[in-house]
């Protein structure tokens, strides 16, 4: 009589793995997207005249910010943030003394973050959730 190999244990093991995958996948890789309501679309600020101020135009959409390196050679910045993208969106900058934050931009509309920065390099990002861990990350550097 012949002999019936079962292969029981070699699925389950193989089944298990693949949950085992795709749990991980769910916890680790998928990341939730938030779509908050958007502020009030303000006014744009004052004038920013060189060589005091520069004005920056910037584009946040999903999940992107253009341009990535973003230059400057005045101490202070007025970013014009104008949303291209179908969520809402915002933009923060971290520096040393803490992090300034945009108000949340609605699509198709623009808001504005001024800032007084030293020469250097700073991250710029959207913090709302799931947006930045998808890509929607930047540079700001400031001339000396």
């Amino acid at each position: 009589m012949p002999r019936v190999r079962l292969r029981i244990p070699r699925l389950a093991a193989l089944a298990l793995a693949v949950l085992c995958l795709a749990a991980c996948e769910v916890g680790v890789v998928q990341t939730a997207i938030a779509n908050p309501t958007p502020d009030a679309a303000p006014p744009p600020p004052a004038s920013c005249a060189p060589p005091v101020c520069e004005r920056l135009d910037v584009q946040i959409g999903d999940f992107a910010i253009v341009p990535a390196r973003i230059t400057a050679s005045a101490p202070r910045v007025q970013l014009a943030i104008t949303n291209v993208g179908a969520y809402t969106h915002s933009l923060e900058v971290r520096t040393p003394g803490g992090t300034l934050q945009s108000p949340r931009i609605g699509p198709n509309q623009t808001g504005y973050l001024e800032a007084d920065l030293a020469p250097g390099e700073y991250e710029a990002l959207d913090p709302t959730l799931g947006h930045a861990v998808r890509g929607a990350r930047a540079t700001i550097v400031i001339a000396p």
